[in-house]
């Protein structure tokens, strides 16, 4: 239409500032209120001069009553978020005049007390809390803003219990004066508190939370910009890079070759929050957020063949140092912070290039092969990364609290859809309903012999959880946070390199009681246009014979090359030795059947292939202490555990048993016991059957 009235939703706020270049026209700046009485679409008329451009205001929700001259315009909002907003306004002239006058304790403490209100505003608009929550929120705020007017000299508003402006012409005279007094002792007390809480101010003016043991990094993805004409996936993480270690999970977006998400319904919508992080994680000297990006697709971007679709292939990286941020230096979610994308060179760019290099200069050209760890340091260590503009924008902010605290105090940032990344490790306080069994696998590198080949393969491996019965657990890898599990993880394919090195760790979640059942199976093939080859396979147990689990820290485990069927024969291959140790363990050489199915000599020399993983167990029920192991392992199966066992482990010293002497099997296990078993176990032991434990009667602990 040429021309039409507003309707309901066209009134008010501007949202950018305009200057006037004609007459006629109206200046504007942030945050004006525009009454618009007539608006224009379509082809303009050199006739018809407008006096500010449509997309240069927010329509708001209102209700319009007397249209014309005279009418009223009545906002939807909440009256809580209308007294916020015209108090925001009110204090923001005076903040500005703070600090021409240069007052600058009033002038942080207004600023502190403004980012609160501005945070809780954002809160009450999300819509996302509870009724209770909401409630307690409005008293919040309700006495943050009588405190902030009387500070500054304002006038008092008088409220009833609820928080709710009294009405003076619904409201005696009697009652507004014993509520302006309850007021004006309410805020002297709130006086009082702030002034103890402003000792915990630091110099920046940014609170210092001595109670808060657990905090939380939120990280909101908003875009990412680079031509890779595939599939991609991004890996980000937290990253010491003094000690070469990652901090945390990864937190994973899959991004489509349109350049958007590949599920349209997170765009605009990829949140994530870094938890469990402790007081001793944020006064790390560097903290950097790292982005691993994973080309999904063929071997070469331009490669077509059928057999090497959907290869995971190394692309680039992206590094920001966020000390600052926990450091608590920078604080505004707000702010769009771009990391810059560092693509990885193939390895015959690498090669053409060192040999024009001279050896005293150290390459920051990263090659395709080179370890995760050592290619993220070489960014760290640019001063410069030429990154043509392509790169990631996110924006930050670090929340005090674990997760179910930033759930409540920040539910306009973390709510259901944001993902969880966890620390690989515990916080400094576990709280009690806080149950965790994760095993954080890493594939740390491998060497894999060429065979009748004169180029190195293109190995792919291929990580599973399977029972003892060979039955493949559903679900339980988790390759990143803000996905589902998955049943089979692949890793990168690294192009004819006979060492390659991933340092990929993915998470392990298997219930607590199938953690005994169940081992990891690593397969190997060889990825090409022309053939899929089987390369062989590795395992390694979660449990160990005494009952413990697997041990924190690396493992070398012995690559077996066999048949493809006895391969996948647990039954078959859980009888050989899963790593190096196991194998050097055994007495003797190994057996004529382990000669023919592994590819290694009959001494206990390494084989010609290798593979090395990393594991990290995170458990509050899992154990990796030999006694505490044995002893749980006897709570749990008491039954079928003879008690000479008991006493050479030293489990009697828990157990309280009644003086009686020991009959039956326990008085035959007892006559064996050796010397140094304690003379007075024979008068403490239980008669058989008696009390929840059999021959125990109580349990001291």
């Amino acid at each position: 239409s040429a021309r039409g009235a507003p309707g309901n939703l066209e009134k008010f706020g501007a949202i950018y500032n305009y200057d006037a270049v004609q007459d006629v026209a109206l200046s504007l700046q942030v945050g004006d209120t525009v009454h618009i009485l007539e608006m224009y679409e379509g082809k303009l008329h050199i006739s018809i001069l407008g006096i500010f451009p449509a997309t240069y205001i927010h329509l708001k929700e209102a209700t319009v009553e007397d249209r014309g001259q005279h009418e009223t315009v009545i906002p939807s909002e909440l009256p809580l978020v209308q007294e916020l907003t015209c108090t925001l306004r009110e204090w923001a002239v005076i903040w500005h005049r703070l600090y021409v006058d240069n007052k600058k304790m009033l002038f942080r403490h207004l600023q502190q007390m403004t980012y609160s209100l501005i945070e809780w505003r954002s809160q009450i608009l999300s819509g996302t809390l509870p009724k209770d929550e909401l409630s307690d929120l409005k008293k919040k705020v309700t006495a943050k803003i009588d405190y902030g007017n009387r500070i500054l000299g304002l006038d008092l508003v008088v409220r009833d219990d609820n928080g709710n402006i009294l009405d003076p012409d619904e409201t005696s005279t009697v009652a507004l004066f014993k509520s302006h007094e309850t007021a004006s002792k309410r805020i002297d007390e709130r006086i009082q508190e702030e002034k103890s809480l402003q000792q915990n101010l630091d110099l920046r003016g940014q609170p210092i939370f001595n109670t808060t043991h657990t905090y939380s990094l939120y990280v909101n993805f908003k875009n990412f910009v680079c031509n890779i004409g595939e599939d991609a996936e991004l890996l980000m993480s937290l990253y010491d890079p003094d000690q070469s270690k990652f901090i945390s999970e990864n937190y994973l977006v899959r991004w489509g070759s349109n350049g958007m998400p590949k599920e349209i319904e997170k765009l605009n919508n990829l949140q994530a929050v870094f938890t469990d992080l402790s007081s001793s994680d944020l006064i790390r000297p560097k903290t950097s957020l790292v982005c691993q990006i994973v080309r999904v697709g063929h071997m070469e971007l331009k490669d077509g063949k059928r057999h090497t679709f959907g290869l995971r292939r190394p692309f680039g990286v992206a590094v920001m140092d966020i000390t600052d941020i926990v450091h608590g230096k920078v604080d505004d979610e707000e702010k769009q912070h771009f990391i810059p994308f560092q693509q990885i060179a193939m390895e015959t760019y690498i090669r053409q290039r060192q040999l024009i290099m001279t050896p005293l200069i150290t390459s920051h050209v990263i090659g395709e092969n080179e370890p995760l760890t050592v290619v993220f340091n070489k960014v760290i260590a640019a001063k410069e990364v030429n990154h043509k503009g392509q790169g990631l924008w996110v924006s930050l902010k670090l929340l005090p609290g674990d997760l179910a605290q930033v759930q409540k105090d920040f539910s306009h940032l973390v709510d259901r859809s944001t993902a969880v990344a966890r620390k690989m490790g515990f916080p400094e306080i576990i709280l009690p309903g806080d149950v965790r069994n994760d095993i954080y696998v890493t594939l740390i590198h491998g060497e894999f012999d060429k065979g009748k080949k004169k180029t190195p393969k293109n190995v792919e491996v291929t990580m599973s959880v399977h029972d003892e019965e060979g039955n493949l657990q559903e679900k339980a890898i988790n390759p990143g946070a803000g996905y589902e599990g998955i049943s089979e993880y692949k890793s990168v394919v690294y192009y004819q390199v006979k060492q390659p090195c991933w340092y990929e760790t993915v998470k392990v979640s298997i219930a607590i009681e199938e953690v005994s059942r169940c081992h990891l199976r690593f397969t190997f093939r060889h990825r090409s246009s022309q053939e899929f080859e089987a390369l062989g396979m590795a395992f390694v147990k979660l449990m160990n014979a005494d009952g413990t689990t697997l041990q924190d820290g690396k493992h070398n485990l012995v690559v077996y090359k066999g048949d493809n069927k006895k391969m996948e024969d647990a039954k078959f291959y859980l009888t050989f030795p899963g790593t190096k140790l196991e194998m050097e363990d055994k007495e003797g050489p190994p057996s004529k059947n382990m000669h023919h199915f592994a590819n290694f000599t009959p001494t206990k020399d390494s084989t010609k292939d290798s593979f090395q993983i990393a594991t990290l167990i995170c458990s509050t029920k899992l154990t990796q202490n030999g006694r505490c192991g044995t002893t749980l392992t006897i709570h749990c199966s008491w039954r079928l555990v003879p008690l000479s066992l008991l006493f050479r482990c030293g489990v009697l010293d828990w157990f309280a048993l009644p003086h009686a002497p020991v009959t039956g099997s326990a008085g035959r296990e007892l006559k064996g016991l050796p010397a140094a078993a304690p003379a007075a176990a024979s008068r403490r032991a239980a008669t058989k059957g008696r009390g929840p434990l059999g021959p125990f009667r109580a349990w001291r602990g």
